[in-house]
């Protein structure tokens, strides 16, 4: 049903809420409705409650009447469909418009190699070459830099790690990163989200043809309107990727706790979420696995408060700069208030624990924080080296 160019109905719609990675409830002209999200990324900064949707009535074969294509963000479409990312980069290598693809055509899609599927198998229209493509679609960005995955991906390190074998086997491979965003001039990857995928995208890169390009679209959201090359800071990555960093803690209680932590003594947190910030500059993920586990000997105010908690998700800032004291005072400029004393025993802050009554992820100033540390402030070291 769906092809490119997108000229199938189309219809507007906001975002409920996410029930699950594939289903959102959306409200279209005035009615409660659910879709398939064909994206199981996280979306953070895309899918907050009120964001306008683009709709397209689904087959009738399927559960759910609808199926989300994309989303709007700063008065741009913003594509979300990852199968359609193949098809509009098929496309555009037989049209002819991808830098370094000009001379290969598209002769079969998601070709099996061994156990693993890949996107496209290429051949070059010269020497009949056979190049195997796998297509990432990247919907994580701020100003001028794009960032993949937005969430854990094992799959996309599996991915990179059989092209670089069937590389070293003498077979042409690449991994192209399609981003949603005609103004992005840098890509990385998500170094602050995926440890693991990062890794396997520094190792792989003399081997598989590591390359990303800026897609926009025109007004009517039928076709690729721009098509522009992405620079990707290798020389930035070898410096900035270390295990050191700050993070915040969201932290979830269904119910009314005592706490007592320590010196800081017996404090009442009412139910709802708490963001803890704190620093790691000498091993981040080893002080984050610390904070995961339940039975450990309490040395910190967090440390209490962890074991009392519903849930705990980790949100990690990887950078040389030093940021606690920085987020701790972006934090209480959001939050309903402090936790006086919590967390900021050896600083200057009147916290590093901060309260909000409903879930900060669908708070938009909180989600900006997040972009801001993650991506937006990168964009000076970048221009600045």
């Amino acid at each position: 049903m769906f092809s490119y160019p997108f000229i199938f109905p189309r219809f507007r719609g906001y975002l409920v809420r996410r029930l699950n990675r594939f289903v959102v409830e959306a409200e279209v002209n005035g009615e409660i409705v659910k879709a398939y999200l064909p994206n199981p990324g996280r979306l953070w900064e895309l899918l907050l409650p009120g964001t306008e949707l683009l709709l397209s009535p689904a087959p009738p074969a399927n559960k759910l009447p609808y199926t989300v294509l994309a989303c709007r963000k700063d008065n741009r479409v913003v594509l979300l469909h990852t199968h359609m990312t193949n098809k509009v980069i098929r496309h555009l290598i037989d049209a002819g418009r991808l830098e370094d693809f000009e001379d290969y055509r598209v002769i079969k899609e998601e070709p099996v190699c061994g156990r693993h599927r890949f996107d496209l198998l290429l051949r070059h229209n010269a020497t009949d070459e056979s190049y195997y493509l796998e297509i990432k679609t990247c919907t994580l960005f701020d100003g001028r830099v794009a960032m993949f995955p937005d969430a854990v991906t094992w799959r996309g390190a599996n991915h990179l790690n059989k092209l670089k074998e069937l590389s070293a086997a003498g077979i042409k491979t690449g991994c192209l990163f399609a981003v949603m965003n005609p103004a992005t001039e840098y890509f990385l990857p998500a170094y602050h989200i995926d440890f693991n995928f990062t890794r396997a995208f520094m190792d792989v890169k003399d081997e598989v043809q590591l390359k990303a390009v800026a897609l926009g679209f025109d007004r009517s959201f039928e076709k690729i309107s721009s098509v522009r090359p992405v620079a990707i800071p290798f020389d930035f990555l070898n410096s900035e990727f270390r295990d050191r960093g700050a993070y915040l803690l969201l932290i979830k209680m269904e119910s009314e706790k005592e706490v007592t932590a320590g010196k800081l003594g017996s404090t009442c947190l009412p139910p709802g979420y708490y963001i803890y910030v704190g620093s790691a500059m000498g091993g981040i993920s080893k002080r984050l696995a610390r904070h995961a586990r339940k039975r450990k000997q309490k040395r910190w105010h967090i440390d209490y408060l962890v074991n009392e908690a519903d849930a705990v998700k980790s949100i990690p800032f990887i950078s040389s700069d030093y940021l606690e004291c920085e987020l701790a005072g972006k934090l209480q400029e959001i939050a309903v208030r402090p936790v006086e004393g919590f967390g900021s025993s050896d600083c200057s802050c009147r916290a590093h624990l901060y309260y909000f009554p409903e879930n900060p992820l669908h708070n938009h100033r909180f989600v900006d924080l997040i972009q801001y540390y993650r991506i937006r402030r990168l964009e000076k070291k970048l221009n600045n080296p």
